[in-house]
């Protein structure tokens, strides 16, 4: 008699897979998985770089927006010509000095403070912070706002043709033309590059309230090299001129400003920009690994100082 699940003549065999199965099988899986992972790599690489491409368009654009807005507005002075008469005194602590003063003192020139000016010589008497060796510092001033409906609470100036007065404080009475619509904020920025712990980035020195204060526009922006087309006494034609040849002389004959900028973007560690980024007034970038990087170029023309301009 043979019991259940028995066979007859015999032992019962067992059914499975063998140990030679069983490692083919691991094999084929450990092939399957080490494929999903290339293909899960490659696809991490793909996002990581179009994020950092896109994120180094924005930086791009923010650039540019940045300083189509600034230097439109310099040498802006309310209702007087970009060229009219300063007069008055104006302090402030901390100041820099010379042409990138944001005050003016009793024995300024007339045409001081200037709207914009840039020097490959370090401003003096000031503070900045971390400043990059070798850059070119610009500065940008101007009529803010308006400020005759909540007072101007710090630097002020009153302008009417045919010259503007700047103040702190009370207003003066002069120009005697001049009223409340005719005052206005004191505002500006003096751009340079800071370098900290190996970060590079786009700061100012920005006058706000009766103060100057420090403040990072935009992280990444590597280098910034400026040219300034400068109208010919007349008004007859004009030339590019470097900021390392510009003078006081030329700044009211400013007509537009180039902006030449190479700004970068942290991506995957293993990318390596092989490209080396030489602006026109010789600055270098040479890339590091792991970022990715974008050279731009624009002109921005400067409003007052165009021809008809500044009669607002």
């Amino acid at each position: 008699m043979a019991w259940p699940g028995e066979r007859r003549g015999g032992a019962r065999r067992q059914a499975g897979a063998t140990l030679i199965e069983l490692m083919i099988a691991m094999a084929i899986g450990l092939v399957m998985i080490l494929a999903l992972t290339r293909v899960y790599l490659a696809s991490a690489e793909s996002a990581r770089d179009a994020t950092a491409q896109a994120s180094l368009m924005d930086k791009a654009r923010l650039l540019q927006e940045r300083f189509n807005t600034e230097f439109r507005r310099a040498d802006f002075w309310g209702r007087v010509p970009a060229d009219a008469e300063r007069r008055g005194t104006l302090t402030l602590g901390g100041d820099c000095g010379g042409d990138f003063a944001f005050g003016r003192s009793a024995q300024a020139a007339s045409d001081r403070p200037l709207g914009v000016w840039a020097s490959t010589t370090p401003p003096s008497d000031c503070s900045l912070q971390h400043p990059l060796a070798n850059q070119t510092f610009v500065v940008i001033r101007y009529a803010a706002e308006p400020c005759a409906a909540a007072g101007c609470g710090g630097p002020g100036l009153k302008s009417f043709d045919p010259f503007a007065s700047f103040f702190s404080g009370t207003p003066p009475a002069e120009p005697a033309r001049g009223d409340a619509n005719d005052l206005w904020r004191y505002g500006g920025s003096l751009y340079y590059l800071s370098q900290n712990d190996g970060d590079t980035a786009l700061r100012r020195l920005r006058l706000s309230g009766s103060r100057l204060s420090n403040q990072e526009v935009l992280e990444g922006v590597e280098a910034l090299a400026y040219r300034w087309y400068v109208a010919n006494v007349g008004g007859s034609g004009g030339s590019w001129q470097s900021s390392a040849d510009l003078n006081a002389a030329m700044v009211s004959r400013i007509q537009a400003a180039q902006i030449e900028a190479v700004v970068s973007v942290a991506t995957r560690a293993t990318y390596q920009d092989s490209r080396q980024y030489t602006l026109s007034d010789g600055t270098q970038v040479a890339p590091a690994r792991g970022r990715r990087y974008r050279e731009l170029a624009f002109v921005v023309p400067l409003e007052m100082h165009r021809p008809g301009g500044g009669n607002g």
